[in-house]
């Protein structure tokens, strides 16, 4: 049952729980640990760390020990838990970072 929300998940075993013995079910479903993002590139401390629901990109560069003083702010790309292409998006201070998902902080040359 790999790929479903919360509420899919609830809602498929329910319908697999419900039948002669059990009427109507009642299934609870919630997130106790979140799969960790990972920050390399220009920040104090690179590596892996856990994700927190509401994250942005300057929270997990604050999570992360802040910048370099060589780190650029218009060289920060993403790249998302669920791209087999492993491309590399840029993105801005607030975009969403979601579980799994890698930000790389490149290099200012000035």
């Amino acid at each position: 049952m790999r790929g479903l929300t919360v509420v899919e998940l609830e809602r498929a075993i329910h319908d697999g729980l419900k039948g002669d013995y059990l009427v109507n079910p009642n299934v609870s479903v919630a997130i106790v640990i979140y799969r960790p993002f990972f920050i390399d590139g220009e920040v104090k401390k690179d590596g892996a760390y856990p994700y927190q629901p509401g994250l942005t990109v300057a929270k997990a560069i604050t999570l992360a020990g802040g910048l370099t003083e060589r780190a650029s702010t218009d060289k920060i790309y993403l790249i998302r838990s669920n791209d087999k292409t492993n491309t590399l998006v840029p993105v801005k201070l607030n975009d969403k970072v979601g579980p799994g998902d890698v930000i790389n902080i490149k290099q200012s040359f000035f």
